[in-house]
């Protein structure tokens, strides 16, 4: 089958100046700048500065290191970038279950067809003996890719759907009695989210949970409208697939999200009316210190060197922060540990000790 087997470690990434040169010849402009810096410091009591610094990663709990019981993993490839049916699957040296572990199908955004883009969340669960595979289910080559865009033909997300089912069983069969049937878990970011709400309805394995990060299903929003015009897209009719979904749903977004906005989630929500439970969280802009704590679209990324402009356009930003850890590593290890409703987040706090603002919480409406 045009295996391609790589052994991996993972690696943790881890002058004085006089007075009278201030305040310049006639004094005047030295004042403002000193009055300025006053203002700054008074304001900086209040709203916070750049030297109060954001929490790193958790010490315990989920989303932590606490799990872990391997630092090495098995990497294992097959299909075509340019068929749209590559596909990375994992397995750590230590399962989780000694001869079994739980499964993550690790759902990608769109155009972010390759695992380096989550590699950090990947191998968190890794880390602590799950299995994951990774479908790049739309094609990777440039020629390739624009085909598939909408731009000079139409974009059929169904396709892409059947594409990642088709893929997944393939790596499921591949990993055989590894597998802890049970325990099959999705995780789809962005489009990746869309391709999960469309899972049942494609005949996908029957997953114990879904946790949807950020999901995009209105494929128009947050693109300028200049780009709009030309796109053509034959949408997934998750609309109709959604009341027909029988597994728990969690949902993860922020309220900085422009692409797939809180609305969007709030919608899904409301559809899941066959689910054993559904909940949307809501991590929340906090800029009382530097960096931001920035829950945008990107907010599920990797650390990007070089992001591209365009993604930039799109409000799109790609940082290995607090977010990560503590809310999007956090969510999908507490849906694996059995939570459903009521997900422990901890957000942490500045490093003056300032709480950074809580994670909100929707649940489905009992109507």
């Amino acid at each position: 089958m045009g295996h391609r087997i790589l052994y991996g470690v993972m690696q943790s990434n881890c002058r004085c100046l006089k007075c009278c040169d201030v305040m310049g010849g006639n004094g005047m402009l030295g004042w403002k700048m000193l009055g300025g810096l006053m203002l700054m410091a008074m304001a900086g009591v209040s709203q916070g500065a750049f030297w109060h610094k954001p929490p790193g990663a958790p010490e315990q709990g989920f989303g932590s290191r606490e799990n872990d019981i391997t630092d090495t993993y098995f990497e294992y490839q097959f299909g075509s970038a340019a068929e749209g049916d590559q596909t990375w699957y994992y397995v750590p040296a230590q399962l989780k279950y000694d001869t079994t572990a739980p499964v993550v199908v690790f759902l990608h955004g769109f155009a972010a067809l390759i695992p380096k883009l989550y590699q950090t969340h990947i191998e968190h669960l890794l880390k602590q003996g799950n299995i994951v595979i990774f479908p790049q289910f739309q094609k990777a080559t440039l020629t390739g890719f624009l085909s598939e865009a909408g731009l000079f033909a139409p974009a059929d997300q169904s396709l892409w759907a059947a594409r990642a089912v088709a893929t997944v069983n393939q790596a499921l069969d591949e990993l055989g009695e590894q597998v802890q049937a049970d325990e099959v878990y999705l995780y789809g970011h962005s489009l990746g989210g869309l391709i999960a709400l469309a899972w049942q309805a494609e005949g996908g394995v029957a997953p114990r949970a879904a946790v949807l990060s950020h999901p995009q299903v209105n494929a128009q929003e947050g693109i300028p409208a200049f780009v709009r015009a030309f796109l053509r897209i034959i949408e997934i009719p998750w609309r109709d697939y959604a009341p027909d979904i029988d597994f728990p749903v969690v949902i993860l977004n922020g309220d900085e999200d422009t692409i797939a906005t809180v609305e969007q989630s709030r919608e899904i929500l409301s559809l899941l009316s066959a689910v054993p439970s559904a909940e949307l969280y809501i991590a929340q802009r906090d800029c009382f210190g530097y960096p931001c704590v920035s829950p945008n679209h990107g907010g599920p990324l990797d650390k990007i060197q070089g992001l591209p402009a365009h993604l930039k356009l799109f409000s799109v930003s790609g940082e290995l922060d607090s977010l990560d850890w503590r809310f999007y590593f956090a969510g999908l290890d507490a849906v694996m540990a059995g939570w459903q409703q009521q997900l422990p987040f901890d957000p942490g706090h500045w490093s003056n000790g300032r709480p950074v603002k809580p994670v909100l919480v929707e649940a489905l409406s009992a109507e």
